[in-house]
Order: C-alpha cells, then sequence, then structure tokens
C-alpha cells in the first residue's frame, strides 16, 4: 500500500513524541501533534515533497516552548543557524550545562573497575528523588576512591551547583526535569527514558543522569576531578621510539607519538628508528598500521573494530550484562553472509526484522540482535530453507539473564514455525 507524504509525516510525528514521552504518549492532546505538523509544513520543504526529522525535532521544541510562553522560542528557527539546537542548553548560570551525547553515557554510571574509577577521577555520585509528590528532594552520598577525593573546595563547589540546580534547573522538582529534558533533549539511551547533561569548572566535571518518571530514582549526579584525570593520562606511556644511537623517546601524547613515526619513517634506514606500540587503545595501534601501510602505499584493510575494545569498550560490554540497567536493542537481517553479495539491514524493530527475514528469497539468511550498541549475537540462521536456531544467547553473559531477549526468541520461534515450511528445524551452537 502506497501512502501520501501526508499520512508519512503523521505516521512519523507520532512515532516521535511516542520515543520522546513514552507511556505519557496517552495523556498528549491532538491538537498537540497537529500544531507540530503545522510547523513542520510551514518551516520545511514539505510542500517540495520532503521533509527530515530534524524538522520534526525542531518543530517539537518550538511548540513546547511557545506553549510555555518561553521567551527565546524563536531561537528554534529552522531557517536560523541554530538547526543544530546549540541554544537549547543555555542556562542563567556562570556555569554552562549542555546535553550530552549518547557516547557519552558511560560517565553517567558507575565504574565497575576501580582502576578505571580512578583513572577517571571520580570524586562520587549523588543519588536523588522527589518523593511520591513529586516535590520532595531525598539524596544520597555515595563516595568513590576511598572519598579521597572529597576535599572542602568540592564540597563548596557541588553545594553551589546542586543548589543552582535546585532553585531554576532539572533539580526543581519532577516537573521541572521532565520539562528540562524534553526542552534541551541530550538523550543518553535510546529508548528516551534517560537524558544526560554535563557541566565543567576548572577543577571538576558533573555529570548531571536524569529519568524523569514517578517511582524511579529519578537523578544521579557523577563529579569528577579534572586534575586527578589529567595526571593519570599522563602517567600512561601511548608509546616508545628507539634510534640506533641509543636515544629513546617516550610519548605520552599519542598524536605526538603518531606525528613522529609519520616524520621518521623516510630516515629509517639511516637512523635506525623503531617503534614499539605500548597502549592498548585500538584507535592508536590502527593510526600506527596505517601510516605504515600508507607509507608502503597500501590501504589498511583491518577495521578498527579488528582492534580490539577500548576502555570505554570493555566498560560498555559489562553494562551490557547488568539486568538492573535500562538496555537498547537493535535488530538485524543479513543474507548472503560473507560473500560478495552480502547485504544487511539494521537498526529495525524486532517485527521489522521477523517480516524482513520471512520476505527473503535468499539462500542463506539470519537474524539477530545488538544490545547497547556493542553486544551482537545472532539467533537463528536459515541455509536452503533449513532454520537453525543458535544457543550463544544461552551463554553470552550479555544475553543469558535478559528478559526482552528471552521473550523475543520465544516470539521469533512461533512466527517462523507458522510461517515457513518445516523442512527442518535444528537448534545449537554456530558450527
Amino acid at each position: 500500500m502506497i501512502i501520501s507524504l501526508s499520512e508519512q509525516l503523521d505516521s512519523d510525528i507520532k512515532a516521535y513524541i511516542h520515543k520522546v514521552f513514552g507511556t505519557y504518549i496517552a495523556s498528549l492532546d491532538e491538537r498537540f501533534a497537529a500544531d507540530i505538523r503545522e510547523d513542520v509544513i510551514s518551516a520545511s520543504n514539505f510542500n517540495r515533497g520532503d521533509y527530515s526529522d530534524d524538522d520534526i525535532s525542531i518543530a517539537f521544541q518550538r511548540v513546547v516552548l511557545g506553549r510555555m510562553g518561553h521567551p527565546d522560542w524563536q531561537i528554534y528557527n529552522s531557517n536560523s543557524e541554530v538547526n543544530a539546537m546549540e541554544q537549547k542548553a543555555k542556562v542563567n548560570t556562570p556555569v554552562h550545562i549542555r546535553p550530552a551525547s549518547i557516547e557519552e553515557a558511560g560517565l553517567f554510571y558507575s565504574q565497575m573497575d576501580e582502576a578505571e574509577d580512578a583513572v577517571l577521577g571520580t570524586v562520587g555520585h549523588i543519588r536523588m528523588d522527589f518523593g511520591a509528590s513529586g516535590k520532595e528532594f531525598y539524596h544520597t552520598w555515595w563516595p568513590h576512591n576511598g572519598d579521597q577525593f572529597n576535599t572542602g573546595e568540592f564540597k563548596d563547589e557541588l553545594q553551589k551547583f546542586v543548589d543552582m540546580l535546585r532553585a531554576d534547573g532539572p533539580l526543581t522538582n519532577l516537573a521541572a526535569m521532565r520539562n528540562y529534558c524534553y526542552q534541551h533533549g541530550g538523550k543518553i539511551t535510546e529508548d528516551g527514558r534517560c537524558f544526560g547533561y554535563i557541566a565543567e569548572t576548572e577543577h571538576y566535571r558533573y555529570c548531571l543522569r536524569c529519568t524523569p518518571s514517578p517511582g524511579e530514582y529519578q537523578g544521579y549526579l557523577y563529579s569528577y576531578d579534572l586534575r586527578q584525570q589529567r595526571m593519570a593520562q599522563q602517567a600512561k606511556p601511548v608509546g616508545r621510539i628507539t634510534y640506533a644511537s641509543g636515544e629513546e623517546q617516550t610519548f605520552t601524547d599519542a598524536q605526538k607519538y603518531l606525528d613522529t613515526i609519520r616524520e621518521e619513517l623516510p630516515y629509517q634506514a639511516t637512523t635506525g628508528f623503531r617503534y614499539e606500540t605500548l597502549t592498548d587503545d585500538p584507535a592508536v595501534r590502527k593510526a600506527v598500521d596505517d601510516i605504515l601501510l600508507d607509507f608502503a602505499g597500501e590501504e589498511n584493510p583491518r577495521r578498527g573494530c579488528n582492534y580490539g575494545l577500548t576502555e570505554a569498550g570493555k566498560q560498555a560490554l559489562r553494562e551490557a550484562a547488568d539486568p538492573d540497567r535500562p538496555h537498547t536493542y537493535a535488530w538485524f537481517v543479513m543474507t548472503d553472509c560473507n560473500i560478495p553479495g552480502e547485504q544487511i539491514y539494521r537498526d529495525l524493530t524486532l517485527e521489522e526484522a521477523i517480516r524482513t527475514y520471512l520476505d527473503s528469497d535468499r539462500p542463506e539468511k539470519r537474524l539477530g540482535v545488538t544490545k547497547d550498541g556493542i553486544a551482537t549475537v545472532d539467533l537463528v540462521r536459515s541455509l536452503n530453507g533449513e532454520q537453525h536456531f543458535f544457543t550463544d544467547h544461552l551463554q553470552l553473559d550479555r544475553f543469558k539473564r535478559d528478559p526482552e531477549i528471552a521473550a523475543a526468541v520465544k516470539t521469533l520461534r512461533l512466527e517462523l514455525e507458522q510461517n515457513t515450511p518445516q523442512q527442518g528445524i535444528t537448534i545449537g551452537g554456530l558450527s
């Protein structure tokens, strides 16, 4: 069935509002969606047959602020230079607060590795909630690193920062937090339930995680000592370079290490130049190989993911195994795997993935899921009409205690049993 552009816009607006509000969608009136629709049509290329997701997002911000009578609602003009929404994080305070990106999500949770906590210079975190009324303010301090960074200087600054957020910011009450998050963005989970905001002073970084939902701990504020971070980073060597003369250089700055390799390579035969990469950072290790292969007139065939995980990546994997954390799921379908005609259909819902899998007539296809953008597992494969269900999700820590995955596997089995010929269904690991 072919739908019109107008119908597609209505569908996209509904999906966007549901993504932002979640279960609160039922409380929205039709006029709200109609106002967003009208704004998109007037401010986008809709009348030329086109609009984008950004048009809907910006229209949503504009309508929300307009309804609240916000004096700055006009800054969300899609024809101005503020389309990137950089202005939405400004507050009337000398401390600038910005929305976080999803790549920074790890800063808003406790590190499971004490060594990583030390490298980050974590002072501690505050857990907060607004009580049953949504207007109280209960909070508990959790020390990190033996509370050694919790100095008088830090306590004074932290108190001022929290007082500022309580007076006119997301910690005023639950309603204020909800409005702040919906106005300023900063989602750090794909399901849109948690938002992150970062503020930096001369010596400290503050990372506020907001979950504006009743019945939960609505706020976590993590504090980091930037001086401790710099000291920890300076203590870690990235690489070492030696020469035939006996001269030796040890680098803690990755860029200087890479620049030196690039500069010295042409003279290697006369200087006896040698290098040793000491860091496990996959980005640095790949960059070194890129330089060497480029010097030889070749391209590096290895992708960054082939060099292993950063510490942040390892932490993300540990978090993916934590059943008490919120998680995101992106389903995918692959056909003709590992041959030139391979195709991958990414970022699908489970229903979309099942339909894509069933509709594909390729002789080899598989369906799987990526959790939290980092942990991936295949669930089923079809080869020449024979279905094979993998059991990897029952062994891998990131998946075996996940009720969402268990329910999805059950749904998947039912759908495939009902919609595919029963030539043969086997269960087991990948052979």
